[in-house]
């Protein structure tokens, strides 16, 4: 039964690829899941190590940065380099493991984590942050924070933490469990002392009471206490400081532990890709890579699609930034204020299921933060004219929008309007940034995602 199950498995996604149906990156893992439900336990007793990564923003990318520092230190691994990260694209990864591949790296899904988590006994789990998402599929935030305390009270005491201090919500969630390492950000100047009107986890996780913030940097992130019970931020074993962000160029920081410090390099933008960073240094040092495999990682590494990735268009450079909530999408456009020039801007916005069928999340994005540095503005997608009415609701002239509402249409104005040399910067929704790269793909522009090394 093992042995037809995998070739039943494997040949489903031949199929999908020969049909032009898709990449094969979950229809193999959901055939093999229903024909044997534990094949993810029995896979991965064949594993030295499992790392597995969670988080609302930023799994993809910190996956890949461990998986570039792992590939530059020589060890064989496996990892769902597409980003299918639910049970069936795991499984589907499993199925192409080689035999000489004793490390598996997997991003995994936040609400299919507790999930998963028994079935893949992870070496090392990972949790980097949780934001407001999705709220037709995950609920309130403080539904996923009781299914991950429940996760984490289960797990074995042999099992890694690693953790962001400066999320209140997981430093309570790493307090339960003895054997945990945390990891933040030191005091920057990137930081703030207001906390964002979209801001989620406010209050304390012990007592309820509302949180005291020194610096946030991301939404709820930063420096915290509570004034009633005491409990506080906890001293991070892994630190990033003196950060410097370059604009859309990438950024520089100091990441230490305990023991040693190391200048990192990323040519990713943004302050998120600095926490991203600090997450793959202290998942790498906590599995044995040495700090100069780390530091060539980490300065190699390239875009995962759709976050930071750049194509080439005809003469035109599209910066595609996936902006699926409104931390994402705030920390996008902050990113983008640390440019200089005014911005050919696009927003794509879709409500399927992947996306999260209910859109109102729009209005907590801090949009008029950008008004002044637009130098044109395009809006396409399923829900395009939701968008733009949002934009007029930001003081955006309604003349001076465009939408587009197809991919091709989307992708003609934007030869049009832009001179040749010209940047956009796009900023899509997951299955929105799916289309569009799907059109690219089209006319030779950039490979299919579920290519992706």
């Amino acid at each position: 039964m093992s042995h037809i199950a995998l070739l039943l498995a494997k040949a489903a996604g031949w199929f999908s690829r020969a049909l032009g149906r898709g990449g094969g990156t979950t229809l193999p893992g959901m055939i093999l899941l229903k024909l044997r439900p534990h094949t993810l336990h029995e896979m991965a007793q064949e594993f030295e190590e499992i790392i597995v990564i969670s988080a609302t923003n930023g799994k993809t990318t910190t996956a890949r940065m461990v998986s570039h520092a792992t590939h530059e230190s020589g060890i064989p691994f496996v990892a769902n380099t597409s980003g299918a990260n639910l049970p069936s694209g795991i499984a589907t990864a499993l199925l192409q493991r080689k035999p000489d591949e004793k490390y598996g790296i997997f991003e995994v899904d936040e609400a299919a984590l507790p999930e998963v988590i028994p079935q893949l006994e992870p070496t090392v789990l990972v949790l980097m942050n949780l934001f407001r998402d999705q709220l037709d599929r995950y609920g309130e935030l403080e539904t996923t924070i009781q299914k991950w305390k429940e996760m984490i009270e289960s797990l074995p005491e042999t099992t890694k933490l690693i953790i962001n201090a400066d999320d209140p919500a997981l430093a309570y969630l790493g307090s339960l469990h003895q054997n945990v390492q945390f990891f933040g950000l030191e005091l920057t100047d990137y930081g703030s002392e207001t906390i964002s009107h979209a801001a989620d986890s406010l209050h304390c996780q012990k007592c309820d009471s509302p949180l005291n913030f020194q610096q946030v940097t991301i939404g709820h992130l930063g420096h915290w206490e509570c004034q009633n019970c005491g409990f506080h931020r906890p001293h991070p074993s892994f630190t990033g400081d003196k950060i410097n962000l370059k604009g859309l160029d990438g950024s520089e920081f100091i990441a230490a532990s305990k023991t040693d410090s190391l200048e990192i390099r990323l040519p990713l933008a943004g302050i998120h890709n600095v926490y991203n960073a600090l997450a793959a240094y202290s998942t790498c040092s906590t599995i044995g890579i040495s700090a100069t495999k780390i530091q060539r990682g980490l300065w190699t590494v390239s875009a995962a699609f759709g976050r930071n990735e750049i194509i080439n268009f005809d003469g035109v450079e599209l910066m595609i930034m996936l902006a699926k909530n409104p931390a994402g999408a705030n920390q996008n456009l902050k990113t983008l204020l640390l440019e200089e020039e005014n911005i050919h801007l696009a927003i794509l916005l879709n409500d399927r299921t992947a996306d999260g069928k209910d859109v109102s999340w729009i209005w907590d994005v801090d949009y008029e933060m950008i008004i002044d540095r637009i130098a044109s503005l395009t809006i396409s997608g399923d829900r395009a004219y939701d968008l733009a009415l949002r934009f007029h609701y930001a003081g955006f002239p309604a003349t001076s929008m465009h939408v587009a509402p197809s991919i091709q249409e989307l992708l003609n104005h934007l030869k049009s309007s832009i001179n040749i040399g010209g940047r956009a910067i796009v900023l899509p929704t997951y299955t929105s940034m799916l289309d569009l790269r799907s059109g690219l793909n089209k006319i030779g522009a950039t490979h299919s995602f579920w290519e992706e090394k």
